[in-house]
């Protein structure tokens, strides 16, 4: 009792120094209890040449090496112990969304148009994809992400515009900022991901515009970056553009 007293007056205080000297009290909430955020159209960060200092992490720099140096490929890299033996294969998604496993890790085995591997699930999220001509869906999360362009390139929303994103580039996404990169060319797109000091991929929100359906300000943020690829790229919303990726 006299605990929850404390807590409750540490609670009614806002200077820095009371909230300081007093006892911690947890009133963290888990994922299923928070509000649903609303997005910011796009990162304000654009694809660059180098690692931005946000992204920087000894595993994926030692992996990206790798891969420069030509060591590694899509079909060789290895995760580390946090990933289990039997979720180490090429994954993919159904049309609706559902994750199923990319037999022999094949493209054309791929119902949406690419696939990937989870490298790290601890201390760190980190993945890999490899993706052919496909559409990609507008979605945002609350856990800020890096990307690395490991072969082709595509546009991705960057700063309220589509640019291009190529092999060798870095992108930053803060959280909570939609991204969307639809591969636009035969050649594809792979792009090593990680969500800096963010670890546990099974505790990640992630929201599509089905998610964020009568919030309003939500659902015009997806508007919004509809008429930026509409004016950007020629596409409409994602679902509707089949017949230019089926090509």
């Amino acid at each position: 009792m006299k605990l929850k007293m404390i807590c409750a007056l540490v609670a009614a205080v806002t200077s820095t120094a009371a909230l300081a000297s007093g006892p911690q009290c947890n009133h963290a909430q888990l994922p299923y209890q928070q509000m649903t955020p609303v997005p910011y159209d796009s990162s304000p960060y654009v694809p660059q040449d180098t690692m931005p200092e946000q992204c920087r992490d000894p595993q994926v720099e030692a992996y990206i090496a790798a891969w420069e140096a030509g060591k590694i490929d899509f079909n060789t890299i290895q995760p580390n112990d946090s990933i289990p033996a039997d979720q180490r294969f090429c994954k993919g998604l159904d049309d609706n969304g559902n994750i199923l496993e990319v037999k022999n890790c094949d493209l054309k085995n791929a119902p949406v148009g690419y696939m990937w591997k989870d490298l790290a699930d601890y201390p760190m999220v980190i993945g890999i994809t490899n993706g052919g001509k496909s559409d990609h869906e507008p979605h945002f999360h609350g856990q800020p992400e890096c990307y690395y362009v490991v072969n082709g390139e595509s546009p991705t929303l960057a700063d309220n515009k589509f640019r291009p994103l190529k092999t060798g580039q870095y992108f930053y996404i803060p959280g909570n900022h939609i991204h969307n990169t639809p591969i636009m060319n035969e050649e594809g797109l792979g792009v090593m991901y990680w969500y800096p000091k963010n670890a546990h991929f099974d505790g990640f929100k992630y929201y599509w515009r089905k998610d964020v359906k009568n919030l309003r300000v939500a659902e015009e943020a997806f508007d919004r970056v509809d008429q930026i690829r509409k004016r950007d790229l020629g596409l409409g919303p994602y679902g509707t553009n089949e017949a230019f990726f089926k090509k």
